[in-house]
């Protein structure tokens, strides 16, 4: 069916998402996984709708991302980041 699973692209290389300051209407870049940020015009927090992604719903999530890390496809800090994302530390 896969050869990879088809998320692991996400986790990888995250996509940037542009949103518009609601308060100053600066253009704000969100990676896929932030979900607010704060407006670096007018310095007010702007939310944006999460994306899910399949570290939300998938069984091997805390294992592929310990794969990604160790296999140097993702840097420990990112690994912290995303390990954080599922609740697991």
């Amino acid at each position: 069916m896969f050869k990879r699973c088809p998320g692991v692209r996400s986790l990888i290389e995250p996509q940037i998402i542009i949103r518009r300051c609601p308060f100053c209407g600066e253009e704000i870049e969100f990676f896929e996984y932030e979900t607010k940020l704060e407006c670096p015009r007018c310095g007010k927090i702007v939310h944006r709708e999460p994306t899910e992604t399949c570290l939300s719903w998938c069984d091997y999530a805390d294992k592929c991302i310990d794969d990604l890390e160790s296999r140097g496809l993702i840097s420990k800090l990112r690994a912290e980041e995303l390990r954080k994302s599922i609740g697991r530390r």
